[in-house]
């Protein structure tokens, strides 16, 4: 059996769909059973958590941050959901965010997630105001993974509208001219 069927299992034996849980229950709940499926292994929760953040990017599990996790369903009852090239790039760009800075890139997946991203992401630009995890960029000095700077740099590959690109521009210049 491999990890990830193990920790699926796990993860279906432990919680109903929808049902959120910690990081630290499923410890709880699974690792004993886990470490003697593999006696040999001596990192299993750091193996439990890896494989956790696969199921999270296939979505079998939504992490909302602080060890916090909700649990989807497996993946084979859920076949996997085609992206268009925007929903998968501001994925991409999500996943990257949070790999990177531990930033929960929720507003991001939101955008990945909608039945129509462009018009998502052109809210979110629209709105006028700056979105949570790129308040949370802001502050850690990484505007280079906002999606802002996203919108700036790519926004003619995915022919999205030149106000959006503007707007985004000009949101992205307000701030990093607020650090000088």
């Amino acid at each position: 059996m491999t990890w990830k069927r193990a920790v699926t299992d796990e993860l279906a034996r432990s919680y109903r769909t929808g049902q959120e849980f910690t990081l630290l229950d499923f410890y709880a709940r699974a690792e004993a059973r886990l470490q003697s499926l593999y006696p040999a292994n001596t990192t299993v929760r750091d193996t439990m958590r890896q494989v956790m953040q696969r199921l999270r990017d296939e979505g079998v599990l939504d992490f909302l941050g602080n060890g916090r996790y909700v649990y989807r369903g497996t993946s084979v009852a859920r076949p996997p959901t085609a992206r268009s090239p925007l929903a998968q790039a501001v994925w991409d760009l999500a996943a990257r965010v949070t790999d990177e800075t531990k930033i929960a890139a929720r507003d991001y997946v939101a955008i990945a997630r909608s039945p129509d991203p462009e018009a998502e992401l052109r809210a979110l630009i629209d709105s006028g105001r700056a979105s949570t995890t790129f308040l949370a960029l802001y502050q850690g000095g990484r505007l280079d993974l906002s999606l802002e700077q996203f919108v700036v740099e790519l926004g003619g590959k995915y022919a999205l509208e030149p106000r959006v690109i503007v707007a985004a521009a000009d949101r992205f210049a307000y701030y990093q001219g607020s650090d000088e």
